[in-house]
Parts: C-alpha cells; structure tokens; sequence
C-alpha cells in the first residue's frame, strides 16, 4: 500500500526520542490524568531483565520524563481507572508484578494487594504433609513429586526437583521444613470495567487474570475481591483481557489465552467457555466498543472479526507480521478505528477490513496506544522494539468521510429502487395480521419437517458410509451388477489414481442380508495396485427366499424396504474406519418357484 493510493498524510510527526531506551510490552502502557488538572500523562513500564537493574515506573509530560520509579519485580501489565468520586478526581495507577498489585495516586504508592494462594494438589499436599510430621525427605518422597506434573508443583517442590545436590535440599527443609508450601498466582494481564456509569471518570473496577486461569474482579475502593470465576474448563492461560458493560448491570468478559483459546466470561458466572478456537497464535486483540465486535491478529499475518456470539464475520491477510494493535476512537466524527501496527514499521489505520490511513515508525512497533495527552485529544504514541518513542497527532482537519462512503453499502447517498406497494401486498398484509397465529404454526411445521427431512438423510449417509472415492488415500471404487436374477455377478473395479505411489495393504469385504442374499465371496485381499492402474474383484450372488420370513423383516438399513442392498468396505490393515464405502442396489427378480 503506497501513501498515493491513501491520499495525503493525516498525521503530524510531533517528537521521536530514538535514544530512550525503552522496552516495553502491549498492555504496559495507559494514558491518564495522574495529576487530576485535566492534563494527561504518559504512564509506562521499561522492562530490565538484568538481575542487578530494576524496572522502572515512567511517567511522561507531554514530550518530558517527570517521574521515574523503580518497581520490585518484572511487570506484566498497568491500568488506570477512578476509585472514588473526591475532588479533584485523581485516578489509580495499578502496575501487576508477580502476584502483587501496586497501587499509585498521584504519583505516590498507597496500597498494595496480594493474589490469593493457589491451593496444593491433594498428591503434593500429601508428601509435604508427611515431611512436616517426621522431618524427612527420602527417596520415596521424591519419586511421589516426580510423579506430579511439574507444571502443577509448588515453586518449592520444583526447586527440590532442580537440585543435585542433597545437602541443599537439607538445608531448604531445615529453613522451611516445618511449614507448607505455598503456591503463588502470577498476574499476567488487567483490564478495567465501570460499576455503575458509563461516564470517562465514572467509579471503575480492576478485573486480574492469573497464570493459573483465575479472573479476580477487585472493589476499586478497599480492593476487596467481588467477584472470582475461572477462565475455562480446560488448561487456559490469560495474556489479554478484553471487558464490555457495567459490573452492577451486566458485563462481558473476553479472554484471550496462550494456547488459542478466547473464551466468554458473563455476569454471575463462575466458569468461562471457549467461545473461539484458532489453529495460530495469537499475538494481540482488541474488542470495538458499539458493535460489539472482537478483531484477532494472528501470527500468520491475518486479522480476523468476530461478532460477540463467536461467529467470524471476516478475514484479510495484512503485508507483514502484525506486532501489535491498539483501538483508535475519533468521538467527533462517531467512528472508532483499529491500529495494526506491522513488522516492517508500518502502523496501518483499520475501518473494518478496509484500511483507510497509514503511517510508520523507523522501527518495529512493540506498543501503540492511542487517546489525549496534555491538552490534545488526539495523539497516538508509538514505542518501538529498537527502544524509541514517537507521538503523532491526529490533525484536526483529518476527514474519514470519503472513505467510509466508498467503502460501505450502507452509507450510500441513492436510495434503493423498492417497488411500490401494490394490491395483492396490501391483501397479503392483512391477512397475515389476521391469521397470524395460523400462519406462524403453519411455518413451523413446515420448518420441523424440513429438519427432520434432513435429519434422515443424514443419518442414513452416515449409515451407509457412501462414496465412490477417497482423496485422501486417493482411491476409486466402481460396481457393475451382470445378470437378470434369481443368481447375479458383481463385479468391482478398485482404480488407484495416484500417479507415483503403489497401494498396498488393502481388504474388501461384502455385508449382505442372509435372508435374502448369498455370496460366493465375502472377503478377499486385494494385492498392490500399481500407480493409475485398476484391479478387478468379482464374487456371485444368488437371491434366497427363506421360508416364514416376509420381505420386509429384519432390515439391514434399519429401515424398511433398504434390505436388498449390498454393502462394500474397503479397508486396511490396523484402521478402524473403512478407507471407502459403498453401497450396491440389487435389481429385482422374479423368484422361479
């Protein structure tokens, strides 16, 4: 996409610090009045994974580094929101490291939260419990830990685990021996959700999800937990929360999960379910306000929406790899858009599917955030991987208009060409005003027995097992039925259509009614059929008649007058499930008395 088919730039290029050092991660970077003077402020975390440096805590004014704060652990993620209704409304800075959350107002830590414990597994509850009462760790007690998912120990019982040497294990039980282990519930993403008010500085709730797939909904006020629920039924791990709604009315939680998952959290649940399945990973999500819409990023290069009942709406495969993105609302104009920001520094301004602006970055972007700072409403801040910072702003001049008009259906300026009501539409609308009642049960019925019809034929093709080839294995089957009756010849053509590999290993096997058929053959091995060559099977077939057995007994489809039918599975050796499977319809035949 060149700059000329999208028109003249929008954007001005406010500031770049290429030398700020930055690392950051999506989810690590809000914008808020932390001052409560109506002037908004850059707050970040700078990531340091080095032993010896400490994170730190940022807050920029406009273009200025005003404060730097160094934080106990490695943070996952920050949010702002409103605690209370004093004045002036100062808002909380919540920054999650490890499982405690810190608390700031202005600037200035007041409170900090621990995650609850997770309890033990009864197996490692037990073997800990018989340590503390005889205050030995033998061989057998070890061998019970390694029998227990590493992935579900304590943090003590993997470091026992990771040891060699006995005398450190010695020394750990001689420290905390006499005590239980404790496992800890590692914050790795928030969000926020207002109470009551859809208001900016309405009274907001704190919502943290876990390692270990808890979602904690915290009182902004004494950060009491009020609700507690789990992601899903399955091994879930949350990265990115999504929230929608008023937690005293109703909410809706979307969770994004590292193994592909995004799952469906509602009001008074104690249980998320999957609401979408992806075959690849997830790198970033973001839910639009209004539409109820959900865009994923994937790591093949795809964005992809998806309405609030997990029905994808569409699909489009975006020119690099998507790093992250971010929600771009434009209250004025009552649109709201999505920044993708892309590998090769590109940061792509989404309308839908339809990209309408871009602009870029001189590095790979790591963050986009987007909303007021200072006095400007419309400013989007860009961290890149190569540690830099830019702001951009939105000029004020910058018009969507045109674009949305070209681009949907439903902002079309000519009216559709709908034809006028005419006499038999009137006649009809009354009588369904009329009949309504009847015509409602009328339509029903015909609506079951359609899904009945349906039904039927399912199951009878899945009975049946139908089909005259296999792409897979790529194989053919064909049948010819040689004779007038009572006796017939069946004569099968199995046809290998790949063009380089043999089959081998294959068996045919014929089910028939006895009441009503006899085969000279009913199974046989078929030897290698080479590449685009074919191997004939013939087997005779005379109709019986038994005595006190009428025609219609003991069908062989389960349904009556399905009897007369000759079935053939091909199968092979070691497989359950016949590689193909047809069915022969008999002539009839008159029986020589």
């Amino acid at each position: 996409m060149s700059r000329g088919e999208l028109g003249i730039s929008r954007w001005l290029e406010a500031h770049t610090d290429r030398s700020a050092g930055l690392t950051t991660l999506p989810g690590n970077m809000v914008l808020a009045d932390v001052a409560g003077t109506g002037d908004y402020h850059l707050v970040l975390t700078d990531l340091k994974f080095n032993q010896d440096t400490k994170c730190r805590l940022k807050v920029y004014k406009g273009t200025l580094l005003v404060s730097d704060q160094p934080l106990p652990d490695i943070p996952s993620s920050v949010v702002s929101f409103y605690a209370d209704q004093l004045e002036p409304r100062i808002p909380v800075v919540a920054v999650a490291c490890g499982s405690e959350l810190f608390a700031y107002k202005n600037l200035k830590p007041f409170y900090k939260f621990r995650v609850p414990f997770c309890p033990l597994v009864d197996e490692e509850a037990g073997v800990w419990t018989e340590v503390t009462n005889s205050e030995s760790f033998g061989a057998d007690k070890l061998n019970a830990l390694k029998a227990i998912p590493y992935a579900s120990l304590s943090a003590r019982s993997q470091y026992i685990l990771n040891q060699t040497s006995p005398i450190l294990v010695e020394e750990l039980l001689r420290k905390c021996g006499k005590t239980m282990p404790t496992k800890e519930n590692i914050i790795t993403c928030m969000a926020s959700m207002a109470r009551s008010s859809r208001d900016r500085r309405a009274i907001a709730c704190p919502i943290i999800a876990t390692e270990f797939g808890s979602i904690f909904v915290l009182d902004p006020q004494n950060f009491a937990i009020l609700h507690q629920a789990n992601t899903c039924n399955v091994k879930a791990t949350p990265f990115i929360i999504k929230s929608t709604g008023l937690f005293d009315v109703e909410f809706r939680l979307l969770i994004a999960t590292r193994e592909g998952h995004i799952c469906l959290l509602r009001k008074g649940w104690l249980e998320g379910k999957c609401l979408i399945q992806l075959t690849s990973d997830i790198v970033d999500m973001v839910a639009v306000p209004g539409d109820n819409f959900v865009i994923v990023a994937t790591s093949d290069k795809a964005l992809h929406c998806y309405s609030k009942k997990g029905q994808r709406l569409w699909s489009t495969t975006t020119a690099n790899l998507v790093t992250c993105m971010s929600l771009v609302p434009l209250e004025h104009i009552s649109t709201c858009m999505v920044a993708i920001g892309l590998k090769n520094g590109s940061i792509q301004l989404y309308q839908g599917r339809q990209p309408v602006d871009f602009t870029s970055v001189a590095d790979s972007p790591s963050v986009i955030t987007f909303g007021q700072l200072g006095q400007e409403e419309h400013v989007m801040v860009v961290i890149t991987i190569g540690g830099s910072i830019s702001f951009k702003i939105l000029k004020r001049t910058a018009d969507f208009s045109s674009k949305v008009q070209e681009n949907s259906p439903m902002l079309q300026s000519r009216p559709l060409p709908l034809p006028k009501r005419s006499k038999l539409f009137l006649e009809q609308s009354i009588r369904e005003r009329k009949n309504a009642l009847e015509i409602h049960q009328t339509f029903q019925q015909d609506l079951i027995r359609l899904r009945l019809s349906a039904a039927r034929a399912l199951v009878q093709n899945l009975s049946d097992q139908s089909g005259i080839g296999n792409e897979k294995e790529q194989l053919k089957l064909s049948a010819q039925v040689l004779g007038l009756g009572p006796k017939f010849t069946v004569i099968l053509s199995l046809e290998n259509i790949n063009p380089n590999n043999p089959l081998v290993g294959l068996c045919v096997t014929f089910h028939v009614n006895p009441l009503y058929y006899v085969l000279s053959l009913y199974a046989a091995k078929v030897p290698l059929i080479p590449p685009s060559l074919s191997y004939k099977l013939e087997t005779k077939v005379e109709e019986v008649i038994k005595e006190g057995v009428e025609s219609d007994d003991l069908p062989v489809g389960g349904e009556k007058g399905n009897c007369k039918v000759i079935r053939v599975f091909v199968t092979r050796e070691l497989m359950p499930v016949p590689v193909l499977a047809a069915t022969i319809n008999m002539p009839p035949t008159e029986l020589i008395v």
